[in-house]
C-alpha cells in the first residue's frame, strides 16, 4: 500500500519514475486548467469584475468532465451557473494541482489533512481526465486508447484507493 499513516500525517514514497509520471501528470492538468483562466475565457468583463469565468461549456471533453454543467436540462441556469462558479472551483484544482507537484520535490512526501485533500481531489481530476482522453465513460469501460496510458489510469486509482484506505 503505497500510502501509509506516520507520527506526522500520512505518508508515501514513490520511485524517481513514479514521481516523474505524477509530476508530468500533475502539469499537464495545470495546463490544461489555465485554459479556463480569466484571461481565456472570452467573458473578460466578468472576469475584470472577479465575479466568474466563462458561460459556455468548455469544448475539449478533458475540461469539460473536470468542468460539468450543474444543469444538464437547463442550459440557460447552467449557463449562469458556470458563469459566476467555475473560475473559483478551476482556481480549488488549480492549488490542488500545484500543492500535489510541490509535494513531489521531497523523497517522502508527508500529508497533512489539506495535502490529504489536495491529494484526493488532485487523483481524482487526474482520474477523470483520462477517462475522458481514453474515452471511458463507466466502471468496467475498457476506454480506447493506449495500453500505457490504460495502466496510468488504473494505478492512479490505486493510489486513490490506497489513500482512501489510510484515512478511513
Amino acid at each position: 500500500m503505497p500510502f501509509r499513516p506516520g507520527d506526522e500525517g500520512v505518508t508515501v514514497r514513490f520511485t524517481r519514475n513514479e514521481a516523474l509520471v505524477l509530476a508530468d501528470l500533475a502539469g499537464e492538468l495545470i495546463e490544461l486548467l489555465e485554459q479556463r483562466g480569466p484571461d481565456a475565457t472570452g467573458d473578460m468583463l466578468y472576469a475584470q469584475l472577479g465575479i466568474g469565468g466563462s458561460s459556455t461549456p468548455p469544448l475539449d471533453p478533458a475540461l469539460a468532465r473536470l468542468l460539468p454543467d450543474a444543469y444538464r436540462d437547463d442550459e440557460s441556469a447552467a449557463s449562469d451557473h458556470r458563469r459566476l462558479t467555475e473560475q473559483s472551483l478551476v482556481d480549488r484544482k488549480l492549488a490542488n494541482a500545484r500543492r500535489v507537484l510541490a509535494d513531489l520535490d521531497a523523497p517522502v512526501v508527508v500529508l497533512d489533512e489539506p495535502g490529504i485533500q489536495s491529494w484526493l481531489r488532485t487523483l481524482t481530476d487526474l482520474r477523470l481526465a483520462l477517462a475522458a482522453r481514453l474515452q471511458i465513460e463507466d466502471d468496467g469501460d475498457t476506454g480506447l486508447g493506449d495500453e500505457d496510458m490504460l495502466m496510468i489510469y488504473d494505478w492512479l486509482g490505486y493510489l486513490q484507493g490506497s489513500l482512501v484506505e489510510v484515512i478511513e
